[in-house]
């Protein structure tokens, strides 16, 4: 019967209009189901690392331990990508990176590990200090990794004034005076390492401040510690930033407990940014080994800071190790509340 339809319908038409009717018919024939692509094995990401040499301690060999895929992309943190299956990497400065590894299969399937390594100047050089028999002292590089240019500053960081590129340093710091110095280091491969230290005339301040202990005050912010003015404000290691507290009737304390007794010799107050009249006037350092029997280990009166954001050091003699440490504040200059820029516990080197 459709032969014959066609037949007939043939007759009455035109070449091209019966041309026309064939690719119509063979247009509505129904097309093959298309075979699914296989599905590939999907990507892992896996990956070890290493040190590749003790003296370099910036560079890393990276091996690739992932599987099912065909490309690879590590990132390592500091703005330097690889495609190498399984590159090495040398870190240009200190500071805390994070490495990415990526695979991805031919179908756009990824799997992603990563890993954090940590290089702190701290760790990896010292200054070390010789007191002199003139009241003087040498200032010499400690570190086990190799070393290619010393560069020292007197000032933080390299923006103070340069001194000298000589692996020894001989300086003056009076008696009962603090100084700051930086060193920064440049390896064989260019990476940089730079610290900052306080020196008195006979050695190294240390910075205890958040160093294995606990923090308390006996009345916060209004708004709490995490609060904009807040008690966490006072150790933040950021003197822009200050703790206020409302309602300061003489009773207010703040202390740091130390997991281990520990000998300090001078701490820091910072003044706050604005209304003089709510710094601290008058105030005692106690310190405790059990939290009940405390020792005065220094007294302040009539206090005075001259300017805003005004940085003070206050040395105390101390031999004897302590677990807590609190600063107990009577009075401030004129006002109902209290407020300060910033706290720091330093222990002294011991002569």
């Amino acid at each position: 019967m459709i032969i014959r339809t066609i037949n007939i319908v043939k007759r009455i038409m035109t070449q091209g209009q019966w041309a026309l009717l064939v690719v119509f018919f063979l247009a509505c024939k129904e097309e093959p189901t298309p075979v699914p692509e296989p599905e590939e094995p999907k990507p892992q990401a896996m990956f070890d690392f290493e040190q590749i040499d003790p003296a370099d301690p910036f560079s890393y060999s990276f091996t690739n331990k992932g599987t099912n895929f065909s490309l690879v992309r590590w990132e390592f943190g500091d703005d330097s990508v690889s495609l190498d299956d399984s590159p090495a990497h040398t870190f240009l400065r200190t500071g805390n990176f994070r490495v990415t590894l990526r695979t991805e299969n031919s179908q756009g399937f990824w799997a992603e590990s990563e890993t954090f390594i940590n290089l702190n100047p701290d760790s990896l050089v010292e200054v070390a200090t010789t007191p002199q028999p003139d009241g003087s002292l040498d200032l010499t590089v400690a570190s086990e990794m190799a070393i290619d240019s010393v560069f020292w500053y007197k000032g933080v960081g390299t923006g103070g004034d340069f001194i000298t590129n000589d692996d020894n340093l001989n300086i003056s710091v009076q008696q009962g005076q603090f100084e700051d110095y930086t060193l920064r280091v440049k390896t064989p491969n260019g990476s940089y390492a730079e610290i900052n230290r306080r020196l008195t005339d006979l050695g190294v301040v240390r910075d205890l401040t958040k160093v294995r202990n606990i923090f308390r005050v006996s009345r916060d912010n209004d708004g709490g510690q995490f609060a904009g003015e807040g008690s966490l404000k006072l150790i933040d290691n950021d003197t822009r930033t200050k703790f206020l507290q409302f309602n300061f009737s003489g009773d207010l304390w703040f202390e740091l407990e130390y997991f281990e007794p520990v000998i300090l010799g001078a701490y820091t107050f910072t003044s706050g940014n604005d209304a003089p009249e709510r710094d601290p006037k008058n105030w005692r350092l106690e310190a405790s080994v059990d939290g009940e029997n405390w020792t005065v280990l220094d007294e302040r009166t009539d206090e005075v800071f001259d300017q805003r954001f005004q940085t003070r050091t206050f040395i105390f003699d101390n031999s004897e190790a302590y677990t807590i440490y609190r600063i107990y504040v009577t009075s401030v200059v004129n006002s109902g509340l209290f407020q300060l820029g910033e706290w720091r516990m330093l222990a002294l080197p011991q002569g």
